[in-house]
């Protein structure tokens, strides 16, 4: 059985606040991976813009710039 890496009640929540009342486990995994993979791809890209700018801190900025 595969688990969660963000927290099921999280997920739920997430779900609830964009007006979905129902959702299956499958669902809720699938979300949670797309999620992680996301967020990873940001954190690199961060951590990129962090180091050209020869900074060892990635700061909002680098966060704002990797999100476009």
């Amino acid at each position: 059985m595969e688990g969660f890496k963000f927290k099921k009640n999280t997920l739920l929540k997430l779900a609830r606040s964009v007006g979905i009342k129902r959702i299956s486990r499958e669902a809720l995994i699938e979300v949670d991976r797309t999620i992680d993979s996301i967020s990873e791809k940001i954190a690199n890209n961060a951590i990129e813009f962090a180091k050209h700018a020869k900074r060892l801190t990635v700061k909002k900025e680098d966060i704002e710039l990797a999100t476009r």
